[in-house]
Parts: C-alpha cells; sequence; structure tokens
C-alpha cells in the first residue's frame, strides 16, 4: 500500500463529510514559526534519555497533528537519532493524515476557485477542463476515494509512477466488477462491484495525460484491461448521452481521452463503439477513425471497419483519404490531427495500405473440398469504395464473390468479396485508375480549336 493511499485510509472518509466554516484561501492553513519551533523541539526531545520525555514529546506532537508535519518529516529524513527517525515515521502518516484533510476542506470551501490548491492532480485537472463549476464538482468525486487521490499523486511524480498507478488502478477497478464464486474455505461468493462514474473519469483522464507507454499491461490475464472495458460501462454510456449530474465534464474528459489514444490494442477494442451514433457527438471520433486506419499494430480487421464507419458518417468527402490509401501516401499536413504535434506537415508518411484486412474462403466445388483462400487488403477495400461511389460495380473491376451466389458485393462487406490473383488486382487497380483519368480529361473547362488540354505537350518535330 502505498504511502498516500495509507495516510488517506488513516483520515477516513473525510472527503465525503467536509468541515464547515474552513478558509478558502490556503495561505490559512500556514504553520506559526511559533509552531513549527516548538514542534522541532518536540522532536529532539523524543531522542532523550529519559524514557517518560519521549513520551511525552510524542504525545504532544501528535496532538499538534498537521502542524508538526514539516518537523517529523525533518526528524525521520535527517535525524541521525534511530530512536527520533522511528518515533517520527510513527507519527509521520497521521500527520499528513490531517494535512491533506485540511487542504481538502479548504478546497471544497472555495467554490468560486480563486485560489491554487495543492492537491493531488489538480493542477493538471484544472488544465485540462478549466476550473469550471462541473468540473470541480467532478473532481471532488473523484476526491472521495483514496485509490483515486492516490493515482492522482502518482501522476505528479511522473509518467513512470502515474503509469504503474493507472495500470494497478484499473485493474482493481475491473477485477472488483467481476463475481467469484470459488473460494477456499467455504466462503461465500462476492457480488461485483460496478465501477462508479468518477473512478471511470478518473482512469480516462490518467490514461489521457500519460502516454500509453508507460502504463504497464502486467500479466496475460490483464492484457485486455484498459480504459477502453470501462468506458463501454452502462453509467459511462448513460453520462455520454447526457444523463446524470456529472454527464458534461466526464464529456470533456472523454473527449480529450479519444483524442489521446494511440495503442494499437485499445484502437482495435474502442473501432465498434466510435461506430455508435451517440460517439459522432465527439469531434475526437472521425481523426480517431483514421488513426485507425493508419497507425501499424492494428488488427486488420478493426482498420477495415473503422475504413468503414468514416464512409459512412461522411460519404464522398472522404474520396480524398481513400485515394490517399490506394496510393499508400499520405502528407502529414492533410491529417495533422491524426499525427503528433510538430511532425512536418510536408512529409509523406506510408498508409500501411497492403496490410492484411480479412481473408476470404470461396468455395467453388459445390461438392465440397479444399476451399480458396484469398486475401483482402486496406487498398482493396479503399478502392472497393471508390468504385462504388463513382456508381460503378465492383465485379466489373475483378472483385469476385463466393462462386454459386448471386449478389453484388459492397465495400462494406469486405468479408465477402477478394480479388482471387494479384494480376486481377493490379488489372482492376489499372482500369479504375483510367476510368477516373476519362472521367477528368470529361470535367476540363471546353477548349478552343486547336488547343491542347492542360499538360498536354505539343508533339516534337518529325
Amino acid at each position: 500500500m502505498s504511502r498516500l493511499r495509507a495516510m488517506l485510509l488513516v483520515c477516513g472518509a473525510f472527503a465525503a463529510f467536509p468541515a464547515f466554516g474552513a478558509s478558502p484561501d490556503p495561505k490559512s492553513l500556514a504553520v506559526t514559526p511559533e509552531e513549527m519551533s516548538k514542534a522541532r523541539e518536540l522532536v529532539k526531545r523524543m531522542g532523550s534519555e529519559g524514557y517518560r520525555e519521549r513520551e511525552e514529546a510524542q504525545a504532544e506532537l501528535a496532538k499538534m497533528g498537521r502542524a508538526a508535519k514539516q518537523a517529523l518529516v525533518e526528524g525521520a529524513t535527517t535525524e541521525t537519532d534511530p530512536e527520533i527517525r522511528n518515533r517520527s515515521v510513527r507519527l509521520l502518516p497521521r500527520a499528513e493524515a490531517d494535512d491533506l484533510k485540511a487542504r481538502i476542506e479548504t478546497f471544497l470551501e472555495d467554490k468560486d476557485a480563486k485560489f491554487d490548491h495543492d492537491l493531488p492532480g489538480l493542477k493538471t485537472f484544472r488544465k485540462s477542463l478549466g476550473a469550471t463549476p462541473k468540473a470541480r464538482e467532478l473532481y471532488v468525486e473523484i476526491l472521495k476515494s483514496p485509490y483515486n487521490l492516490d493515482m492522482f499523486a502518482a501522476m505528479d511524480r511522473g509518467n513512470v509512477e502515474g503509469g504503474r498507478a493507472t495500470s494497478d488502478r484499473r485493474n482493481t477497478l475491473w477485477s472488483d466488477m467481476q463475481y467469484r464464486n470459488n473460494f477456499p474455505g467455504g466462503r461465500s461468493p462476492t457480488p461485483p462491484k460496478p465501477a462508479t462514474l468518477p473512478d471511470i473519469a478518473a482512469v480516462l483522464f490518467a490514461e489521457s495525460e500519460i502516454p500509453h507507454e508507460f502504463i504497464p499491461r502486467t500479466t496475460i490475464q490483464w492484457q485486455q484491461v484498459s480504459g477502453v472495458l470501462l468506458f463501454q460501462q452502462g453509467v459511462s454510456q448513460q453520462a455520454i448521452n447526457g444523463s446524470g449530474a456529472h454527464a458534461d465534464a466526464y464529456k470533456a474528459i472523454v473527449g480529450k481521452w479519444l483524442g489521446s489514444r494511440t495503442d494499437p490494442m485499445d484502437l482495435a477494442q474502442l473501432v465498434y463503439q466510435l461506430g455508435n451514433g451517440n460517439l459522432r457527438q465527439f469531434p475526437e471520433t472521425g481523426p480517431l477513425l483514421r488513426r485507425i486506419v493508419m497507425l501499424d499494430g492494428v488488427q486488420g480487421y478493426a482498420k477495415g471497419q473503422a475504413l468503414n464507419f468514416i464512409v459512412q458518417q461522411r460519404g464522398k468527402e472522404e474520396a480524398a483519404f481513400l485515394r490517399a490509401i490506394v496510393k499508400n501516401e499520405v502528407r502529414v499536413g492533410d491529417y495533422p490531427d491524426v499525427f503528433k504535434k510538430g511532425e512536418n506537415p510536408d512529409k509523406i508518411v506510408s498508409m500501411g495500405s497492403d496490410a492484411m484486412v480479412t481473408q476470404v474462403w470461396f468455395q467453388r466445388n459445390p461438392n465440397g473440398g479444399v476451399a480458396e483462400m484469398h486475401s483482402v487488403t486496406m487498398r482493396d477495400v479503399a478502392l472497393a469504395f471508390l468504385i462504388t461511389q463513382a456508381g460503378q460495380n465492383m465485379k466489373d473491376y475483378g472483385f469476385e464473390t463466393q462462386p454459386l451466389q448471386n449478389f453484388n458485393p459492397t465495400p462494406a462487406a469486405f468479408g465477402q468479396y477478394a480479388f482471387t490473383s494479384e494480376e486481377k488486382r493490379q488489372a482492376g487497380f489499372v482500369k479504375f485508375g483510367w476510368y477516373q483519368m476519362k472521367q477528368g480529361l470529361k470535367d476540363l473547362p471546353p477548349r478552343r480549336e486547336g488547343e491542347l488540354p492542360p499538360g498536354l505537350l505539343p508533339p516534337g518535330p518529325k
């Protein structure tokens, strides 16, 4: 158990029952020079030769509470006398708990957010969500869990500690949500404990601030556990739909969380949620779907689904993106919200368009036997969409479907069509290229007699 969590548990459920009448100004918590001097003198006396004097000094320091915190920190870390160090270490958790309780009560009294407060994660929380009343109310709810505050305190110490704490927190929440009935000794089954919205919000906020490389997936048992599973819970979906006291602040966290997703495993899990209508309210959804299509390491089938959702939502507006997939390259500046900040906008990067989306099996023998297996790539799917958007038939460009079945393929059903050879694939791309060129020539403005089309040079001398 971490030191902060231990002192929070010592303090009890203070956040749920704040003391009234506290000053909203953190400066009111300053320890006076007289109290500091008294505490340091008592710390020295804990090293006295007389047992009763040591005990009396320790009892007095315990009564001083948070006013003795700094003196006890010094006693626990800088004193050479082992008696002073040991007694200081025993007293310090209560003093720190009292100090944190006072700082939280001061924060709760600062209802107009006029002051800066020294609380775990608060500075980052305000920087991300602002100091609005709704954001403040959600942070107050998050405060009520010592485990959330423990995670926020670890975040303040950097990505490494914050990442470990975030992994531990989401694993614990997921574990609590499971039903357990196999206990030795005849113990009663443990019913599942659903995660609360503030708990989910705390984890999603942490994941949006800490790069996924710093958040370990500890063992095979926990490989699939991430904020995505918590995000999918009913209380989360209700808040996204606008239901509940903290819906607005939670949706702000969700938007930032969606925009920060770069873990291939997370993206593969998340793609099916992104096709849901209630996530279309987030402007981060479109760029995130493109990121799924373009990012190496994402499962191929998830890439295909992401491309389906993009075209479903935007139709022909995504024709340029489809052409970029067919060409297998994209200019960073055309989609800046997909790439990391600071990337050269003129940089051309590969789309990974030859990645396999799925495999299709064609059974040509009605009596059974070995079926043919064919691969479908991202370029194939993008071409299929371009063909149908142009009002053309996919079969005219070499796509085939399951033999003996009478239906025309559609791009969204990318498990039901394929090119059955590389030659047919290349021919299909070339044919559609010629079709596009012909359409482009048709769309040129009329020319005067003898004028050449733009880009064409007159023939040279014979």
